[in-house]
């Protein structure tokens, strides 16, 4: 979730050289009782509407098919597996570096115990973003002064979610809700079409990332990155200025 445009910066990030767009594998992890396994399972599911994904952990007692086929990958050709890490640091301080982003899902009365995973995570070559459950607008403000990682995602209290969970049911919210998470881990920052293009053309990155306004213009900036020869995919988000993004990526070379 973002409440502005991000700019890139203007050297090339080396990680990005060097990361592994054909999968992406994103770990949840947190104290126990925030509803990390909530939010892993919203974005598994969410994640298997757009295409095949591998699922680890708790969060994969929901779906009868947990392993991903290599014949379906979406738009982007991206292999997804999404791990829900038991709760505490034990199990991400072993996961070396099979991670490409880990979200740190707590309360707002947990923001004091963020800290804590960042500084596992900080030993991963792993991107770390925030995802805040059951938040309230009185938390607002503490949120806004904590020194820790990026907010990827908050959300609201809501009591159709427990029930879901207690239900053992995969709880349902608007696709943006989780979308952003999922742009979050592929690429956070932000570039205008020119400069997405121009990045992708001179190999500077291997995905990219362009906000749209409507529908409208996602599908025409999608195909002009299609026209090009490389993949898009259109994903929603909950930021106030615009409607979502359009990630677009150099596809692999063919063996």
């Amino acid at each position: 979730m973002s409440s502005g445009s991000k700019t890139a910066p203007t050297e090339t990030p080396l990680k990005d050289q060097t990361r592994h767009v054909d999968r992406q594998r994103i770990g949840f992890v947190g104290p126990k009782e925030a509803g990390k396994t909530t939010v892993a399972t919203m974005v598994a599911n969410r994640l298997s509407e757009r295409t095949d994904v591998a699922i680890v952990g708790e969060a994969a007692s929901f779906f009868e098919q947990p392993s991903a086929s290599p014949a379906n990958v979406g738009p982007l050709g991206v292999h997804w597996t999404v791990i829900d890490h038991s709760p505490g640091t034990e199990s991400l301080e072993t996961a070396g570096d099979a991670l490409d982003t880990v979200f740190v899902v707590v309360t707002p009365a947990m923001l004091d115990r963020v800290a804590a995973y960042e500084r596992v995570i900080d030993q991963l070559d792993s991107d770390v973003f925030l995802v805040v459950n059951r938040f309230e607008e009185r938390y607002r403000d503490r949120l806004r002064a904590l020194d820790g990682p990026e907010l990827a995602e908050y959300f609201y209290e809501d009591d159709t979610l427990a029930a879901a969970i207690s239900d053992e049911t995969v709880p349902k919210l608007e696709e943006w809700t989780t979308e952003a998470i999922l742009l979050e881990s592929l690429q956070p920052e932000r570039l205008d079409t020119a400069e997405a293009m121009a990045t992708l053309d001179r190999g500077h990155q291997s995905i990219v990332n362009v906000e749209v306004e409507s529908d409208a213009s996602a599908l025409a900036v999608a195909r002009s990155f299609r026209e090009k020869g490389y993949a898009a995919d259109f994903f929603r988000c909950n930021c106030r200025c615009h409607d979502g993004h359009v990630l677009a990526r150099a596809r692999p070379p063919r063996t």
